[in-house]
């Protein structure tokens, strides 16, 4: 497998480009001398900035000739300028540009290369490439590659797939779980009702990613079917019971929280009721407009519950990340807010300790968790989920009341302050960090999951700054990047802020992975 396509596939493309409106104005001779300029001068930029600029430059020219004189940078070693070319191809929207592309696929002997097409084709809308996925997957479903399979899944996600049911079916059921939670993903986005009955053994799924989406791809299909199977995950510990008690009220209108037994006997009451059945999609979105989502569900979760800043989770794979960074140690500036916390200073990090520590002490033997400090640099109190036991928790404690801001001149929170950036706030880096993700792999589909390690679910992300460094300091950028990372992973990041910041970064950040968002103000 050639590493360097495998990134360039593998990485998100930008779907509409900001020259969209010139590049459809602009004739076609045009085009062809943006294309020619860029051809006579690109190699000569011995900068990579310039370079970025040139290849920019090429928005404006949606043809054919523009997309060749981009395959060989996309198929380079520099990641920046893949990027660069990847978001000018995928701004493209003629249905020309494309054609060689399409007309390519079935032939193509470069596996990598062909998943890399249907990738680039899907995210820029050609329908066209649809055809020749019915015939590919006729000719050759045995033989395709896990990224082939992969990107299919995403293609009929993204263009429809409600005549490509028999595809979505098998994909659903792929030896690689990445696979199966891309198929049910389109499964859910096209809302194929139909293969909902399907789709229930997945509920058993080993797999915590399969498990989750499943979840939620029935809590939008709502087969009766499904209803006892989510009955009995309400006796699982962790997040799935969350996701099965949101499924439940989806599809059945009622809702009893995580209390199995209740729903185990109101459900055998109802199901013995002469003429009973499901409540319709109109009186299930009258419903919902009347319930407070987040007060409901956590407010009727059964037994003792984790808390942090007020976020309570059924989570037991978590990892919270602190900002250490140099501002984590001004003064909040609304003390009476805190006033009555029993914190030892109003220290904007004094608070989030004691938080943090009052979370540890209450986390039980099932949950596995670890903790991750960050400012310019990152520091893991351990390297994986550990278990809940008594004495790693005094160890988390530990490292907790050790944590100091980083860049003040001094010793830092790691053993290295001073005045040389280490205070910064590195967000891309912490977050990365807590899916152990190599940004200079990219993200890499196996079919294969860890059995050396729990696998995370959850993330409670704490910061009070903007990004400063890193590889990526454009909130914007960010939340592509941990989108795409957590595209298969299914991660719910819930974002806290505090002190003076302009929250809505944390916010969306939240928002985009089924997390709760909480400004503690100062």
């Amino acid at each position: 497998m050639r590493s360097g396509f495998l990134s360039f596939a593998l990485l998100p493309l930008i779907l509409f480009g900001a020259n969209g409106g010139l590049t459809a104005q602009m004739p076609y001779e045009q085009k062809l001398d943006e294309v020619k300029q860029f051809q006579k001068f690109y190699k000569k930029y011995k900068d990579e900035a310039t370079r970025v600029e040139s290849i920019m430059d090429l928005k404006v020219a949606d043809c054919p000739e523009a997309v060749q004189a981009l395959l060989p940078i996309l198929k380079g070693k520099d990641p920046i300028l893949r990027e660069a070319a990847k978001e000018v191809i995928s701004s493209y929207r003629e249905p020309g540009t494309f054609s060689f592309m399409v007309e390519q696929l079935l032939e193509m002997k470069d596996r990598d290369m062909r998943a890399g097409f249907i990738d680039i084709l899907s995210k820029a809308r050609q329908n066209k490439v649809k055809p020749v996925i019915r015939q590919l997957w006729t000719e050759e479903s045995k033989k395709l590659s896990i990224l082939e399979r992969y990107y299919i899944a995403k293609c009929l996600e993204r263009l429809g797939s409600h005549e490509f049911e028999d595809i979505l079916a098998a994909l659903a059921f792929d030896e690689a779980w990445e696979v199966q939670v891309a198929a049910l993903d389109a499964v859910k986005k096209n809302k194929i009702v139909s293969l909902g009955p399907k789709m229930v053994p997945l509920l058993d799924s080993k797999i915590p990613q399969v498990k989750t989406s499943a979840i939620q791809t029935l809590a939008v299909l709502r087969p009766m079917e499904a209803v006892w199977p989510l009955i009995e995950i309400l006796k699982e510990q962790g997040r799935n019971q969350i996701d099965a008690s949101e499924a439940l009220y989806a599809i059945t209108m009622r809702d009893y929280g995580t209390d199995h037994d209740r729903w185990a006997k109101q459900w055998k009451k109802l199901t013995s009721l002469e003429g009973f059945r499901l409540p319709t999609e109109a009186e299930i979105a009258k419903s919902r407009e009347t319930r407070e989502k987040y007060n409901v569900i956590y407010g009727k979760l059964k037994g003792k519950k984790s808390t942090f800043a007020g976020i309570p989770t059924t989570s037991t794979r978590i990892v919270y990340i602190i900002d250490v960074s140099a501002s984590m140690n001004d003064v909040v500036v609304d003390k009476a807010k805190f006033k009555d916390g029993g914190y030892n200073s109003f220290q904007k990090l004094d608070i989030v300790k004691t938080e943090l520590i009052r979370t540890i002490n209450g986390l039980d033997k099932t949950v596995h968790f670890n903790i991750i400090a960050f400012a310019a640099k990152t520091k893991s109190w351990k390297s994986w989920l550990t278990p809940c036991s008594i004495n790693q928790k005094a160890s988390a404690i530990s490292f907790v009341k050790r944590l100091q801001p980083l860049g003040l001149g001094g010793s830092g929170a790691f053993g290295g302050g001073g005045a040389d950036g280490s205070g910064k706030t590195n967000t891309y880096a912490a977050l990365t960090k807590a899916f152990e993700y190599d940004p200079n792999k990219g993200v890499v589909l196996t079919g294969k999951q860890s059995t050396r390690r729990v696998q995370l679910d959850t993330i409670y992300f704490l910061s009070d700054g903007v990004p400063t460094i890193g590889k990526y300091t454009d909130t914007d950028d960010i939340l592509r990047e941990i989108r795409k990372i957590n595209e298969v992973r299914k991660v719910v990041i819930h974002c806290i802020s505090i002190g003076d910041f302009q929250a809505g970064f944390l916010k969306t950040l939240a928002q985009q992975s089924g997390g709760v968002f909480v400004d503690l103000g100062g």
